[in-house]
């Protein structure tokens, strides 16, 4: 499969530009932090695909993960939930920081004004509320799960954040604006093709930071608002970053089962108030399976509502929050509440039909502990971006805190680092792709193997890019893959996609008969992406239905011409943001279904059928480039030891 540099033929040295020091692209608890940390004097332009205060964001009901009581808490049992949840693929130093960092985070967003629920004041007396109140999720030891407007914590945070940022004289915002490249210059990212009132615009930039958030519309049946099309990450991947962990996409099991794009979320902090999943039968379905029953991991939790409805061959499970009482219902989940009565269902009588969702993608453009990527002047945070802090599965309620500590990070990044702001003035923008530096892990470097499991190789540590010193000692890199690894171009070490195993030849292709591709248009086509990914690479997974997707991908990606995509803009016919969308989504598509093929194992949100358990041989991280000549070409990357790192 060819990805192409661009998504639109454009004459950048003729092309009128505009200057900013840093240009943030979307407009989440991620961009706005972003946007917000930025050092004074410089200036700020927030480019978002939507309005303000319209993002993934807003959709997040259950809170933002903190430990902020040392007596009943502490910062090595946050940091060994996430590690846990993570099955084994979490970057331990990156968790560590994340974690140690939390209690600032949340001061910082009371700073902002962020209400946050408080406890009640104690009765009788004269005092006010003054303690934040915590609730428990899924994965978590304790109740660390700070919330706002009892199940309304992304919103709140999204109100406070745009006020922040409307105030600042140093930050302008560009709405209904769309990224459709990176732009370079000098081996590095200056800047950015966008979209905006049906013409290009091109803006030059000292940095870049992708905000843009995940990927949830890849997916028919998705927690993500329609805006979720992995623009940030598809950019980075056609401009040269590396990507890594993409196999991993987490599928929340308690989707509220009703038509709709978006499905309304049933955030499990109802179960962490008491409610508790069942099949039609109405027993309960997490007996047995997990010590924390309905509060295990969330990838432990789907798996087993998946097996359990395919056991009864239901459509979807039961979530029962009958026995927790009424008034703390209303007072706890007033959005939930509000959700299940207009799609005719009374939560405090009657149990909620659930079933999985896609919700957040694990995977992403690989940073470093600052946001860096292998690129310079580009940087990642959020959903967009792969710190390692999540692994092959979130923990629940740390994608918020990880928008806010990493933006706070890369804002510290460029105070240090002022000289890194300058825009090359005699360097014409193009949309060549960039060569990365040094501190990328390179294919050869990282030795790639066809099959990690077939090898016999042995695992060393490879560091982050941007700051080989940042995820500590030892620098040891995979060993060349030796004799009997099968697969890899002979003196490269790189793996052409689509060779990978399981990919037999004359395989089916999965594609829907009767409509011609090019006759599907562009919302034809994004709906044919959605349901492949849905049945074929969705909970669960098999080798066969993989190596269809990958096919169906591939041909997806051989139309994607007759949209429009290639014309330069001038031209009658210029494809817009939609048809951006659509090649987004199946450049990102293929690599998913690609990584979750070659991954021969079962592990966090990745779940295959015919490889039913983990594998330690599989213990590794897979990454993701674009060759200078279009293909993409696989890599592994390390998991460094915990030992030493976490108390």
């Amino acid at each position: 499969m060819l990805i192409p540099r661009g998504l639109l033929a454009a004459d950048l040295a003729r092309m009128p530009s505009e200057e900013v020091d840093v240009l943030v692209v979307g407009s989440g608890v991620a961009g706005l932090s972003a946007a917000l940390a930025v050092p004074p004097g410089r200036s700020v332009l927030l480019a978002t695909k939507d309005r303000l205060g319209h993002s993934a964001t807003r959709y997040a009901q259950g809170g933002i993960a903190a430990v902020l009581d040392l007596v009943s808490d502490s910062v090595a049992e946050h940091v060994a939930d996430t590690l846990a949840a993570g099955a084994g693929l979490c970057d331990p130093v990156a968790v560590r920081t994340l974690v140690s960092e939390g209690g600032q985070a949340i001061a910082d967003l009371l700073g902002r004004g962020v209400r946050f629920d408080r406890e009640p004041a104690p009765a009788g007396g004269d005092l006010p509320a003054t303690e934040l109140a915590r609730t428990r999720e899924g994965g978590h030891s304790r109740s660390r799960v700070v919330h706002a407007g009892g199940d309304a914590t992304g919103a709140e945070l999204e109100r406070a954040l745009t006020e922040a940022v409307r105030s600042e004289e140093a930050v302008r915002s560009a709405e209904h604006t769309f990224l459709v490249d990176l732009v370079t210059a000098g081996g590095r990212v200056v800047g950015a093709l966008l979209w905006s009132g049906g013409r290009p615009r091109l803006v030059r930039a000292g940095a870049v930071v992708l905000a843009s958030g995940g990927a949830g519309q890849l997916y028919a049946d998705t927690t993500n608002p329609p805006l979720s099309t992995g623009d940030g990450i598809a950019a980075a991947l056609r401009a040269g970053a590396v990507l890594a962990d993409l196999e991993f996409v987490q599928f929340h099991p308690t989707a509220l089962h009703v038509d709709g794009d978006p499905r309304p979320l049933i955030s499990e902090a109802m179960r962490g108030e008491g409610a508790v999943l069942r099949d039609g039968d109405g027993s309960p379905v997490m007996a047995g399976v997990h010590p924390l029953g309905d509060l295990a991991p969330r990838d432990v939790v789907t798996r087993a509502v998946a097996a359990r409805m395919a056991a009864t061959g239901a459509r979807h499970l039961w979530l029962d929050a009958t026995a927790v009482p009424a008034d703390h219902l209303e007072r706890r989940f007033p959005t939930i509440l509000a959700r299940c009565r207009a799609a005719g269902i009374e939560p405090t009588r009657q149990p909620i039909p659930v079933s999985p969702a896609a919700h957040y993608l694990m995977g992403g453009v690989v940073t470093d502990l600052d946001g860096r990527t292998t690129l310079p002047g580009l940087f990642a945070v959020g959903e967009a971006a792969c710190t390692g802090v999540h692994g092959a599965n979130r923990l629940a309620s740390n994608s918020l805190l990880e928008g806010v500590v990493f933006a706070a990070r890369i804002g510290r990044a460029l105070a240090e680092a002022p000289g890194a702001l300058e825009i090359p003035a005699d360097l014409p923008p193009s949309l060549a792709g960039v060569e990365n530096g040094p501190a990328h892990l390179r294919p050869e470097e990282a030795g790639v193997v066809d099959n990690p499991a077939r090898s016999g190789l042995e695992v060393g540590y490879a560091p982050p890019p941007g700051d080989p010193n940042a995820a500590g000692p030892g620098a040891a890199r995979f060993p060349a893959a030796g004799p009997g690894a099968t697969g890899p171009v002979a003196g490269t070490g790189a793996m052409p996609l689509g060779a990978g195993p399981g990919a037999e030849p004359g395989a089916g292709t999965g594609a829907e008969p009767g409509v011609g591709t090019g006759a599907l248009g562009a919302e034809g086509l994004r709906g044919r992406v959605r349901r492949l990914m849905t049945g074929r690479v969705g909970v669960v997974r098999s080798g066969e239905g993989l190596a269809e997707a990958v096919a169906e991908l591939e041909r997806l990606n051989g139309v994607l011409g007759d949209l429009g995509l290639g014309r330069r803009s001038t031209a009658s016919g210029a494809p817009g943001s939609g048809v951006f969308e659509v090649a987004n989504l199946v450049e990102l598509g293929r690599a998913v279904a690609e990584l979750a093929l070659r991954r021969e194992e079962s592990r966090g949100g990745h779940w295959r059928s015919d490889h039913p358990a983990p594998v330690e041989a599989w213990r590794v991280r897979q990454t993701l480039t674009r060759s200078a000549e279009g293909g993409l070409e696989a890599g592994l990357l390390a998991v460094p030891a915990a030992a030493g790192v976490c108390p």
